[in-house]
């Protein structure tokens, strides 16, 4: 069974995704600030702006679970006006390149970008 890990799987998109991937009889691990309790996969609270949490939580995941396949990464602030554009494109540009370190680290060679029209 192929692992795959979501960044952001507690948004609309990422619970999409997670659906998606269970249907497909994938094992998923939703990782975010938030859980969500659509789904019975295993959450790893994160913030992907620190690079310690991100590194260390994509390690205990793949540790504890032989390999991770795939990252799929949705995590993201929209750009909504909740937070200055500054302030969204810092924490978005981070968290991004944060995810992609982390999956070149543990040798994760598949990894999605995915966005939505609000980033």
């Amino acid at each position: 069974m192929k692992k795959i890990l979501v960044t952001g799987g507690s948004g609309k998109a990422g619970k999409a995704t997670i659906k998606k991937l269970l249907e497909k009889n994938y094992k998923v691990f939703n990782v975010d600030i938030e859980p969500t309790s659509e789904f019975d996969v295993p959450f790893t609270r994160v913030d992907l702006e620190s690079f310690g949490e991100t590194m260390e939580a994509v390690t205990k995941i793949d540790d504890r679970n032989k390999g991770i396949d795939a990252i799929i990464h949705q995590a993201a602030i929209p750009a909504d006006g909740l937070y200055p554009n500054h302030k969204t494109f810092r924490i978005n540009t981070l968290s991004t390149y944060n995810v992609f370190q982390c999956a070149e680290i543990m040798k994760i060679n598949n990894i999605v970008w995915a966005s939505s029209e609000t980033v």
